[in-house]
């Protein structure tokens, strides 16, 4: 039986991220899961734990498996067997929790603020191990609601502890007859329920133009070299299309070849573009003996930012020297990258600075260098190697939360979809559905002030995290 509630709560769990944004089931979920872990050995909950989680990234993310059996060389049970494999990594944090989880039941308020901790802690962890992967944080499912207002300033992370701080209350209520936990449990769910989100301000200050391509241009049509011609046509078409935008963007690596001051793109693009009007597309580039997977920005000159948050075995294969047969099993052209600089400030243009981020890259918030209060993020992806999967819903959902947390409008574009027009309080106010081709114009506020995360990033959290495991070690009697 409890088996099948782990079932009930990994998918409860999936449901409350996009494209479902059911938002309120994620705490559904974690009442159901703390019950589960009542009265179990620490061993068992290790393995309810490291069960529950592998059973969440199975629904949630085995989209990775679509870009191994389409665009590699693996047959389709070695495509599953590499996929299982990456789950399981991503779920041994969190079955280390069962090493100290104590039932939430039999225990005071310490405690659950130390289950809380525990939980966040293995999101970081998750978020830093081998490179990090954090996706399907419990942190990226409440944007547009009340913990809109806590983004901004303490992070996707404070929303997790929060999560799992208000589940645990709720969970405590539903099993002791306690006055004072029914209290909390129906002060936070009435905030919950009747806050409203915030709204994003009709700012009509420094506004800057744009345009956002999506060509809906697969991997499998863009690595034809057959098609080359009619895709730079499409682009070019693009640019003279709009020349009054002060910003046009095209996707990520919009074709798979090393871009040098001689190709047909580079003079195609340096012509149509000025001090007032910039280009901003994605392309491969070389520096000696290393290639980048780049964003460009052809304006008076050109600059260039070199993503640094590669994806494993897709750009790059960890362990190269021991890792080699893999990677020529894989056989992703291009997929042995180097890492851009691991610092960077924004990209200034005549109106405003870019915050640039690539893809995956997204997903890391201390990637977003914010200095000043005139800003835009451009994010640039290519989530057409997943095909008709979660993944283009869930990683636009992670921009939305980027958004929130540094108080900035996001232009993405993308290949195959989600392209979007983000505001600085996470809204989508445009958007190009995914398999379709498609423009978005028009203008953005970029005189924003600074968000509090911007300045101190997840300092707090992780202050509150230690205090809360210092609290309980504290309280264990000697």
């Amino acid at each position: 039986m409890k088996v099948f509630y782990l079932i009930v709560s990994a998918l409860l769990y999936n449901l409350s991220y996009s494209p479902f944004d059911y938002k309120i089931l994620i705490f559904l979920s974690f009442v159901i899961l703390f019950y589960v872990l009542d009265e179990l050995s620490s061993t068992n909950k290790i393995k309810t734990l490291l069960f529950f989680y592998i059973l969440i990234h199975l629904f949630g993310v085995s989209w990775i498996s679509q870009s191994l059996i389409h665009y590699s060389s693996m047959n389709i049970f070695l495509s599953l067997f590499v996929t299982l494999l990456l789950i399981i990594m991503l779920s041994i944090p969190y079955a280390l929790i069962g090493i100290l989880y104590k039932s939430i039941n039999k225990n005071n308020l310490i405690n659950i603020l130390f289950i809380s901790a525990l939980f966040t802690s293995a999101e970081y962890i998750k978020s830093l191990l081998f490179g990090g992967f954090p996706w399907l944080l419990i942190g990226h499912t409440q944007n547009q609601t009340p913990l809109n207002y806590v983004y901004p300033l303490f992070g996707s992370y404070a929303v997790s502890y929060l999560v799992i701080f208000s589940s645990s209350v709720i969970y405590k209520t539903l099993r002791h007859n306690s006055h004072n936990y029914a209290l909390i449990s129906i002060t936070l769910f009435l905030m919950y329920a009747l806050i409203p989100p915030i709204k994003s301000e009709n700012n009509k200050s420094e506004l800057i133009s744009f345009t956002i391509y999506q060509p809906n241009i697969y991997p499998s049509q863009s690595y034809n070299p057959k098609k080359y011609s009619e895709i730079i046509a499409k682009y070019n078409k693009v640019l003279n299309d709009n020349k009054s935008s002060n910003l046009i963007i095209f996707p990520e690596t919009i074709l798979p070849v090393v871009f040098k001051d001689s190709s047909e793109i580079y003079k195609s693009f340096s012509t149509s573009t000025s001090k007032e009007k910039a280009l901003i597309v994605g392309l491969f580039t070389q520096s000696k003996q290393d290639y980048f997977n780049s964003m460009l920005i052809f304006s008076d000159s050109i600059s260039q930012y070199n993503k640094r948050k590669l994806v494993p075995f897709g750009e790059y294969t960890p362990w190269y020297d021991s890792l080699t047969k893999l990677s020529n099993v894989l056989n992703i052209p291009l997929s042995n990258l180097s890492h851009g600089t691991s610092k960077i400030d924004s990209i200034p243009l005549s109106k405003v600075s870019i915050l640039p981020m690539i893809c995956f890259e997204s997903t890391f918030p201390n990637l977003v260098n914010s200095k000043s209060d005139n800003e835009v993020i451009v994010n640039i992806s290519n989530d057409g190697w997943f095909g008709q999967s979660l993944a283009p819903f869930q990683h636009l959902q992670i921009a939305q939360i980027r958004a929130l947390e540094f108080n900035r409008y996001i232009l993405r574009g993308t290949n195959t979809g989600i392209s979007a027009v983000i505001s600085n309080q996470g809204q989508l106010l445009e958007f190009i559905v995914n398999n379709t081709e498609g423009t978005l114009t028009g203008s953005l506020p970029t005189k924003i002030p600074r968000s509090f995360y911007s300045e101190y990033g997840d300092k707090l959290i992780l202050m509150l995290i230690f205090f809360s495991l210092l609290a309980n070690g504290l309280s264990r009697p000697i």
